[in-house]
């Protein structure tokens, strides 16, 4: 009955480079399920027409095309006066401004992390325990904050899954077309929930791990896998876990680095004083992940994250990019919120939790977002 219940539908929130990857490759599957992808503007959705309501890959030279998606807006379109309307929206036209009221049961979310909490939450409504949620990110502890600021009751959580993507994909001057540059594959671990139960109300509170896949869980996860495009596999939760640490390790020496010396990715390699921190935090870091009381039994644990070998993989990114500049730098220049919280954010959290020192990522975490308030205030005019 459950699964009679269900709808086969699956929502992608969040259209960048990553998500029209997804929803591209969803809709390429024989006898797939729909595919609608949530927009957040009337301009968007404009540019969804003007480009031929299609989402185009070039790979190799060669377009391949997707139709047949659905669109629908999911959050309110906010008007400068009561009586403006945006052309093309509105009662008995093809699309309403506010977002439609059905329920959503498999999601799959691409935004940022420093976003994604404003943008579930604009859509909570749609959302149940029954529901299935992917986030496709990179980082750490967005799961936490689900659940403490939009899913705070244990009992009305949806299921969560965490994917990671590793294809090399980039934007071009259409909203709507991508190209991909290297193939790479996409890594998915559906979470445990954990469930609260009391005989009596005078009995403790026992809390039971459960592992059982929901029909939406097996619905959204299974279509991913059977994506030919997307190259996907679905691990074990704790080996997802171990595998998005050793790239936030990466991505938390990196980033906050190239901040703190405003350099391109190469410089951080022939800055004698770079070069003495990037060891030092990598160190740090090393020992706060081998403290983690949920990996206390993992395999090799301690061999994955010796620090010579995670500094060396740091050293190989830092060459392999090159002159580029790291997403936190380029964010902190443009005016907009990093990821910082996500990384070495996330690091920092852990640590006070088990009483571990963390000077080192404790000071790049502030001084990241003491850059990026100071870039906000002038890009306000702030005057003091």
């Amino acid at each position: 009955k459950e699964q009679a219940k269900m709808n086969r539908t699956i929502h992608v929130l969040g259209l960048g480079t990553v998500g029209k990857l997804i929803a591209h490759s969803l809709a390429g599957l024989p006898n797939g399920p729909p595919v609608t992808l949530l927009m957040h503007r009337p301009l968007v959705m404009q540019q969804w027409h003007d480009e031929g309501a299609a989402i185009k890959i070039l790979i190799n030279g060669e377009y391949h095309v997707q139709t047949g998606f659905h669109i629908e807006s999911s959050a309110d379109f906010q008007r400068q006066d009561p009586l403006q309307r945006f052309p093309g929206f509105g009662p008995n036209l093809e699309h309403s401004a506010e977002p439609p009221n059905t329920v959503i049961d498999s999601l799959v979310v691409t935004t940022n992390p420093c976003i994604t909490l404003s943008a579930i939450s604009s859509i909570k409504h749609r959302l149940r325990k029954t529901s299935t949620i992917c986030f496709v990110q990179d980082g750490l502890g967005i799961i936490e904050k689900m659940n403490s600021r939009i899913f705070p009751d244990p009992h009305d959580r949806p299921t969560y899954v965490l994917g990671r993507i590793t294809h090399d994909v980039k934007s071009t001057d259409q909203h709507f077309t991508i190209v991909e540059n290297r193939i790479g594959s996409f890594l998915c671990a559906k979470l445990p929930q954990v469930v609260e139960t009391k005989e009596e109300y005078f009995c403790p509170v026992i809390n039971r791990t459960d592992f059982s896949w929901s029909p939406q869980a097996r619905h959204l996860v299974g279509s991913l896998i059977r994506t030919p495009g997307l190259n996907a596999e679905s691990l074990g939760h704790k080996t997802f876990f171990v595998r998005q640490l050793r790239q936030l390790a990466v991505g938390a020496v990196i980033g906050p680095l190239s901040v703190a010396y405003d350099c391109s990715n190469d410089e951080l390699l022939y800055d004698y004083a770079a070069s003495q921190n990037i060891g030092h935090l990598v160190a740090e870091i090393c020992h706060i992940i081998l403290s983690l009381p949920e990996l206390a039994k993992f395999h090799k644990l301690e061999q994955k994250f010796n620090a010579n070998l995670v500094e060396n993989i740091v050293l190989r990114s830092l060459q392999k990019s090159g002159r580029n500049s790291s997403a936190m730098l380029q964010d902190i220049r443009a005016g907009r919120r990093t990821d910082i919280d996500f990384y070495n954010g996330y690091l920092v959290q852990r640590a006070m939790e088990l009483g571990v020192p963390c000077p080192r990522n404790h000071t790049l975490l502030h001084l990241v977002k003491g850059r990026q308030a100071r870039r906000s205030r002038q890009d306000n005019l702030y005057i003091p």
